[in-house]
């Protein structure tokens, strides 16, 4: 796997950024002072928590296990012809699989440490999987690599893996995972305004802080290989981006907010929704806005479909 070390592109860069941050371990955080603040929450204030951990549990280890087909289609393209390196974002990629493997392991000891069990879908029943995106999905989009792969056709091969890019780094981790760390955010400040105190749950936003900062790298990545593909076959945006992302804010975006009762008095939905429109928005701009036809403004197309509603 032969680097040019003079042309070191962004998914290198962001590999030798990884090095640096991604050194945490799971298994130094002392969880005593957690377990003591978790039993502070009321039993609804547990599962609206547990609800979007248990999303992030089950999504990490979804994404461990369907990474590998990403970096087998690099290898099948035809790396002459690529406007990227296929070697360097397949060396970050290998990184990025130990990173949600690390993530996995945070979520599954703290589960077992703190919330004294490994189960996750009592508490995802009737809302999160169901409505709109699934991490599950995944593992289709992984065995439509693999059938891309087998087919020998670049174009298709290159469809394929924008769609993954998109589904994975564009959806999983720029929107839901995002708007999660946001309900996070939430969800802890109020409680310890409740509590009156600064910090509760410390060493979770610790390691939280860690997750986030593993996964700014791994959205950056994602953007930039899709605005690479979009170089390659231009077509990608209106065949494949656009149409995916307006199921996306359909089932998203558009649709009823995922809990209507919130535990946690003071929680501002509105606002998490807010910020999630500008991801999105910040996703199209790196693409290229100017690229697609309905979604360049991600904002007005939302205001123009909630208007016809």
């Amino acid at each position: 796997m032969p680097i040019d070390y003079s042309e070191r592109e962004k998914s290198y860069e962001l590999y030798r950024k990884g090095k640096q941050e991604g050194t945490w371990d799971p298994d130094e955080y002392d969880l005593e002072g957690d377990r003591a603040d978790w039993q502070q929450f009321s039993e609804d204030e547990q599962h609206r928590f547990l609800a979007t951990c248990s999303g992030f549990y089950d999504g990490e280890e979804d994404v461990t296990r369907t990474l590998a087909p990403y970096m087998m289609a690099l290898d099948a393209l035809p790396n002459e012809e690529m406007p990227f390196d296929t070697v360097q974002e397949e060396m970050y990629l290998a990184q990025q699989v130990y990173e949600e493997a690390k993530h996995t392991d945070f979520f599954s000891r703290y589960f077992e440490a703190v919330f004294g069990t490994q189960e996750t879908a009592p508490y995802r029943e009737g809302g999160y999987q169901e409505q709109g995106y699934s991490t599950d999905d995944l593992y289709d989009t992984a065995d439509e690599l693999r059938a891309a792969i087998d087919s020998g056709d670049r174009t298709e091969l290159v469809y394929a893996l924008g769609e993954a890019y998109l589904n994975y780094m564009g959806i999983v981790e720029a929107q839901l995972a995002r708007g999660g760390y946001l309900s996070f955010d939430q969800m802890i400040e109020l409680k310890a305004e409740e509590m009156r105190r600064d910090v509760v749950l410390e060493s979770f936003q610790d390691a939280i802080g860690k997750v986030r900062q593993d996964e700014t790298r791994h959205i950056e990545n994602g953007r930039w290989v899709m605005r690479k593909l979009a170089d390659a076959e231009p077509d990608i945006v209106a065949d494949i981006y656009e149409p995916r992302i307006e199921e996306y804010v359909e089932n998203r975006l558009l649709a009823d907010p995922l809990y209507d009762d919130q535990p946690f008095d003071g929680y501002d939905q509105r606002a998490i929704g807010n910020r999630v429109t500008q991801f999105l928005q910040d996703t199209v701009d790196y693409i290229g806005a100017d690229r697609f036809e309905r979604y360049g403004d991600v904002r007005a197309t939302l205001e123009e479909r909630q208007a016809a509603d």
